[in-house]
């Protein structure tokens, strides 16, 4: 067995990773649902029961119907807000169930 000669740093070979189709998808959920947190504080968290994120669209549900009416009026903008702290477009919508 030989040994490699060149090292690779952590930073490139993470890079590499991250690259991948599958893979980046997945990341980019979780960055759009990480955004998500930031801009909802966690005031409004505690009323979130579950979040996912799914072909562009994050799924919310939560447990009050008067939270839910009022992001429904703000859901354009919660979606411009996610997608310019990415710097990317990533969600294309979020559904309040």
């Amino acid at each position: 067995m030989t040994r490699r000669k060149k090292i690779n740093s952590l930073e490139d070979i993470l890079k590499k990773i991250s690259k991948k189709p599958k893979l980046k998808k997945k990341l980019d959920g979780v960055e759009a649902l990480d955004q998500l947190n930031t801009i909802l504080g966690k005031n409004l968290q505690a009323y979130i029961t579950n979040k996912y994120f799914q072909n562009g669209i994050i799924y919310i549900h939560l447990s009050s119907s008067v939270l839910r009416s009022e992001l429904s009026y703000q859901k354009q903008g919660l979606v411009e807000s996610v997608n310019q702290n990415i710097g990317r477009k990533i969600v294309k919508d979020i559904v309040l169930k």
